[in-house]
């Protein structure tokens, strides 16, 4: 078995198992299926930085969509950046938290429950996807609506035209923008968030994590080919950048950690998407009670949170 298929192979083969002792008939299997239970717990009570890694990028793991229409309703997407072209990167739009109108945005990956990534550019954004969140930034202010962000991606879109565009400057901007916007703004990192493309929409007055997600100034992968020549040794690569949501909750980076189920958030969305939306409407609550030249204030201060440590 290949090491990077490690945890999908073990996961599916021991949901197969549960799954057909739940359907043998005549006896009592009640002590098999929590033997299985409990050695799947074993397994995952261990996981390594690299074994998060791999659950973030689970392609059955549950994606911006997932949480879109999971948590919000009455969504009216926004396209186009008004000045390159419509990233498919990026989406966002105005939607309603029960009664309170919001704007929500995020990475798309891919479609829920299909591995249409290329469609998507892997979830990793152009300027036009910069410029597209900074617009709806600038509606959430005009229009008095919170803004909620939901991080996935491995980074901004790696490519010359991309670069001709001015991708530094557009993550950059982004960032100021939400820095200084006069609305609060929640953040939730649910899978993978690496580079400035990740930061773009990875700060604001709270930030929720789920557990496995993995939020770093580079990917194992890119830091092993770095320092190690090749990616190789992403594995130890991971261990070094220590960035999964374990990590970052006990070092105060992130304010709230979205426990995930055994095996990952692939085997119980339903749950981790309910615990995000309570997260959520708690932080709205309070946020929405604070004074505005505060709470900027408070969230230019809190950039220092994100600064890599040296």
């Amino acid at each position: 078995m290949k090491n990077k298929d490690r945890f999908n192979e073990v996961d599916h083969a021991l949901r197969e198992l549960q799954e057909s002792i739940a359907k043998i008939e005549g006896i009592d299997t009640t002590d098999l299926a929590r033997k299985v239970e409990a050695f799947r717990e074993e397994i995952y009570a261990g996981i390594s930085r690299w074994g998060s890694v791999e659950l973030a990028r689970h392609p059955e793991r549950p994606v911006f969509d997932d949480y879109l229409y999971g948590i919000f309703r009455h969504f009216t997407e926004l396209h186009g950046d008004r000045t390159y072209e419509d990233d498919p990167a990026i989406k966002g739009g105005f939607a309603f938290l029960d009664d309170s109108p919001v704007v929500v945005m995020g990475h798309k990956k891919h479609s829920s429950r299909q591995k249409d990534y290329a469609k998507y550019n892997y979830g990793m954004a152009s300027p036009s996807g910069h410029y597209k969140a900074m617009r709806m930034l600038e509606l959430a202010e005009r229009f008095g609506r919170p803004v909620i962000t939901f991080v996935d991606t491995p980074g901004a879109y790696p490519v010359p035209e991309t670069e001709y565009k001015g991708q530094a400057f557009s993550i950059a901007r982004c960032i100021s923008a939400i820095a200084g916007v006069r609305t609060p703004v929640i953040v939730c990192i649910i899978g993978e968030a690496g580079s400035g493309g990740a930061l773009a929409l990875g700060f604001g007055d709270r930030i929720i994590m789920l557990e496995n997600a993995f939020y770093s100034a580079i990917s194992p992968e890119g830091y092993s080919s770095i320092v190690y020549g090749d990616s190789s040794n992403k594995e130890q690569a991971a261990e070094s950048l220590k960035g999964t949501g374990k990590d970052l909750y006990l070092d105060g980076i992130v304010d709230y950690l979205v426990k995930e189920p055994v095996g990952g958030a692939h085997n119980d969305p339903a749950a981790v998407i309910e615990e995000t939306s309570r997260v959520i409407r708690r932080y709205l609550g309070e946020l929405c009670e604070m004074d505005l030249d505060e709470l900027v204030r408070r969230r230019a201060a809190g950039i220092e949170r994100l600064i890599p440590r040296k």
